[in-house]
């Protein structure tokens, strides 16, 4: 999920005229006529369009979208922030349920995790600010929990009624995840390739595997470490696969250079 003062450069705090300098310069900066990434500059208006706004800018900050029809229930989860579940309930109780004295079934949350914190799953604590104050719970995440998957907490929610967690998952420099394969790739020295060898492969979680690659292997080469991957209950474990990158070494003693020469004369 974007999140729109990135996009323009500033922070929460950020005063209108601070929004606008930003903007004109991050507009400037993509713009197609100048050569610039047309979907950035349509990213950085669409930004614009929804912070200049009062209104909109409230609703965002709260909900996480300017638009809360679009989304229903569905909320993001910033660091640090407490869900304000009052809040929710006073802008869509009116809608959803003319009658004041009905409350939802369920409320829903999205949250943002890490990749390594999904794939490892455990207990994780989620502050809650409710009209008497903020209360902190303490959920379990599923190991593999899949990016996009909503887990039901039972009467974990405001007032007893169940808390619906809309997971996503932040994408991860080294590692990505395809169903319950992970996907990386490693530098190896060209002599490993050559002669074969073992190298040590550490996972997004710190589990560490040994790795043999045969003599002869290509650069670019995949190798798979079976059933490393992924672990979902009732799911099969993925694989790790790894992509070899070669480097040549910084020193290379001149008798194996002398070799090469006339071996390749």
């Amino acid at each position: 999920m974007t999140d729109l003062y990135n996009t323009l450069g500033v922070n929460k705090n950020a005063s209108d005229s601070d929004i606008k300098t930003a903007y004109k310069k991050k507009a400037m900066e993509h713009h197609p006529d100048k050569g610039g990434d047309s979907d950035k500059f349509a990213e950085v208006s669409n930004a614009y369009e929804t912070l200049k706004d009062p209104q909109k800018r409230s609703a965002y900050d709260h909900f996480g979208t300017a638009d809360p029809q679009q989304q229903g229930f569905g909320f993001r989860h910033t660091q640090g922030q407490p869900f304000d579940f009052d809040t929710i309930f006073n802008v869509f109780g009116q809608r959803m349920h003319p009658n004041a004295r009905q409350r939802p079934k369920e409320a829903r949350i999205t949250m943002a995790i890490d990749l390594a914190d999904a794939i490892q799953g455990g207990k994780r604590a989620l502050a809650l600010q409710m009209q008497a104050g903020k209360s902190t719970i303490e959920i379990d995440v599923p190991p593999g929990v899949v990016d996009g998957e909503n887990i039901r907490y039972p009467k974990l929610g405001p007032n007893g009624i169940d808390l619906v967690i809309h997971y996503r998952l932040k994408p991860h420099p080294q590692w990505q995840r395809h169903g319950n394969d992970m996907h990386t790739e490693q530098s190896v020295d060209i002599w490993t390739l050559i002669v074969g060898g073992g190298i040590k492969v550490v996972d997004i979680i710190g589990r560490s595997y040994n790795l043999n690659i045969p003599p002869r292997t290509n650069p670019g080469s995949v190798m798979r470490l079976a059933a490393c991957g992924v672990h979902r209950i009732r799911h099969n474990p993925g694989d790790i696969f790894v992509k070899l990158k070669s480097h040549i070494p910084h020193h290379i003693p001149d008798e194996v250079i002398r070799a090469i020469k006339q071996h390749t004369q």
